[in-house]
């Protein structure tokens, strides 16, 4: 034989015995990592949910979707306050900020509408029941509604509205959106979430995006009552109560800040806040 073969097949042996050491490796180390968990979860558990929110399947796009909803919650509420100034003060010489209310409407309602298709793409994703597909699809819808108002009102078109927009847009979407709600809260009492127990808090990790969803309902009740108050049904003058009126302008601010409560919750579970890293 020649002088190299001893020296190939002692090679060909330690790579097959690298091979195997490393996959022995990698067998330790994930043995590692899920007893470090299980000692995460035992000692570190509680608030602020670290350990547990990294057991959330694709954990980082609910990170980025709930920050996308925390945006639309802000801009919702800053969408509120410019417009009680821009109804309140001279419409000629609006302030700054009243003139900027279609524009915080537009940014609300993209951040809703870009949040939910995200959502939508996570529940099949983590193969969630039927049901909450369709508390989401709802809100889905909702928030193409909800885009038509300030889409309208940039026009500025007399036949849509105005600057005011089309007056049905908003009070169709929230009620998709209120519905939508409803569907999600009940669907997670029919059908217990992976990780969350009936027996356990509202403010125990599990049941956090219950207590969210909840808060969401409280805040689109609110928010219905806001817009049927003050929705003109197609003839100015027509309202129940005028929008500067005090139950719109509470109705307004406590569902929008309800919405940024829920998002915030949801943000906590996944531990948005403080965990950037896959």
């Amino acid at each position: 034989g020649t002088p190299g073969h001893p020296d190939k097949r002692a090679s060909e042996r330690a790579h097959v015995t690298c091979a195997r050491l490393g996959r022995r490796a990698m067998s330790d180390s994930e043995s590692v990592d899920d007893s470090q968990m299980s000692v995460e979860l035992e000692k570190g558990g509680g608030f602020p949910f670290t350990a547990e929110a990294k057991q959330i399947p694709f954990r980082m796009q609910q990170v980025l979707l709930n920050w996308v909803f925390i945006v639309a919650s802000a801009a919702l509420i800053l969408d509120f306050g410019a417009l009680q100034d821009l109804l309140r003060g001279p419409v000629r010489h609006a302030h700054f900020f009243a003139e900027l209310c279609n524009w915080f409407g537009v940014l609300s309602c993209l951040a809703w509408l870009l949040g939910f298709t995200m959502l939508a793409h996570w529940l099949h994703q983590v193969g969630a029941t039927p049901m909450g597909k369709a508390g989401c699809y709802l809100k889905l819808v909702a928030s193409v509604f909800f885009n038509l108002q300030p889409m309208t009102g940039t026009m500025g078109d007399v036949l849509l509205g105005g600057s005011a927009g089309l007056w049905w847009s908003n009070l169709t979407g929230i009620l998709f959106f209120h519905f939508g709600n409803i569907v999600s809260c009940t669907d997670f009492y029919l059908h217990t979430p992976p990780g969350a127990e009936k027996k356990k808090g509202w403010g125990y990790h599990g049941n956090l995006p219950i207590t969210a969803m909840w808060i969401y309902q409280a805040a689109t009740w609110f928010l219905v009552g806001s817009n049927f108050l003050s929705c003109n049904w197609g003839t100015v003058g027509t309202s129940f109560v005028p929008t500067t009126g005090v139950p719109v302008v509470i109705c307004q601010f406590a569902g929008g800040l309800l919405l940024l409560l829920g998002s915030v919750i949801y943000t906590i579970w996944c531990d948005g806040f403080r965990n950037f890293n896959y």
